[in-house]
């Protein structure tokens, strides 16, 4: 008779999160894997209801401390639907810029805080920092400045309050703007150095056939616009994201569990964005995913690590590009007071 076996881990460190992992295994098969989110619902959708739209970018920051620029943009892309509110190409930019502040902020947090320390099998970051302290110090380095991005435009790094519809409450001056691009350059060479660290160490390899879904725009490696396709020829526009998925409850987590209709499960994130974006990548990023490419042949969720460290090459050019071409677009009355 073939054991039975349970592990329960509660909580589960080192994610994004609050959850715990139920797993029960039956000789040498899974028959029951679950992963358990467990802080309770914070119901954003009703607390939104009835307050005034300026109010709402900067509550939905309070959704995730890591990654608020997400939730801010998303809002706001919304409600300038809404309202029709066009938006100054500058404008446009510096949200990149900003969208590339959050990349480096959240992935170099995810990638030596979160997921190195399982690779090497220690407890934590420290115990990375007494065996490499120079990778740890350079990852430190780079995600504090993807805070100094977020607290340039959006006031601060966590909980940011500087966007509004149609634009930012202040705009940052030249010499932040041209410091900043100096300090970015000259940490570029690091970055590269980090992402070649990562790929020296033992990383599982655990590829799997999963429809990967991501934005995808016309000319630019997407952040803020674009359609939605899937490695399974889905192409829609973001307004008809419902037509394509639905969500569902599960009885043993808070959060929601989202399905492609008729499809089953997919994936999103940095590893779907690159393998669905590669040709958008900018140059250094793009070397760096063709020097990766084995990887990639097949999703792998193992590989996202890797995804991200491209993500922080593209976010450095991209941060470099909109900086070099800015030019303060002139004042204009506010449509939403």
């Amino acid at each position: 008779m073939s054991e039975t076996r349970t592990l329960v881990v509660h909580p589960v460190t080192r994610v994004e999160g609050h959850g715990a992992l139920h797993l029960t295994v039956e000789g040498t098969r899974v028959t029951d894997l679950r992963l358990e989110i467990f802080e309770p619902p914070r119901f954003f959708e009703s607390a939104l209801r009835g307050r005034d739209v300026t109010e709402l970018p900067d509550l939905v920051t309070r959704i995730c401390g890591i990654c608020p620029a997400a939730y801010q943009m998303s809002v706001v892309h919304a409600l300038e639907a809404i309202f029709q509110v066009e938006v100054h190409p500058q404008i446009r930019a510096l949200r990149r810029l900003y969208y590339a502040g959050e990349w480096l902020e959240s992935h170099l947090l995810h990638m030596m805080l979160l997921a190195a320390p399982d690779f090497l099998s220690v407890d934590d970051v420290m115990g990375i920092a007494r065996v490499h302290p120079a990778e740890v110090n350079r990852a430190l380095t780079l995600r504090d400045l993807g805070n100094r991005i977020l607290r340039m435009l959006g006031g601060r790094s966590v909980n940011p309050v500087g966007v509004r519809i149609g634009g930012f409450w202040s705009l940052p001056s030249r010499t932040e703007l041209n410091a900043l691009a100096e300090d970015l350059r000259r940490e570029r060479g690091g970055a590269e150095a980090l992402l070649h660290w990562f790929a020296s160490l033992p990383v599982p390899r655990r590829p799997q056939d999963i429809e990967l879904v991501a934005m995808r725009h016309a000319d630019e490696y997407p952040m803020n616009e674009g359609r939605i396709v899937s490695s399974h020829g889905l192409a829609l526009a973001a307004s008809e994201f419902d037509q394509a998925f639905e969500e569902k409850q599960v009885p043993h987590s808070t959060a929601m569990h989202w399905r492609n209709r008729g499809r089953g499960a997919y994936m999103v994130g940095p590893l779907a964005r690159d393998m669905l974006n590669a040709d958008r990548l900018a140059p250094t990023a793009a070397a760096a995913f063709d020097e990766l490419s084995d990887r990639f042949a097949k999703p792998d969720p193992a590989a996202s690590v890797f995804a991200r460290g491209i993500e922080v090459l593209q976010a450095i050019d991209e941060a470099i590009h909109v900086i070099d071409s800015f030019e303060p677009p002139p004042p204009r009355r506010r449509l939403v007071a």
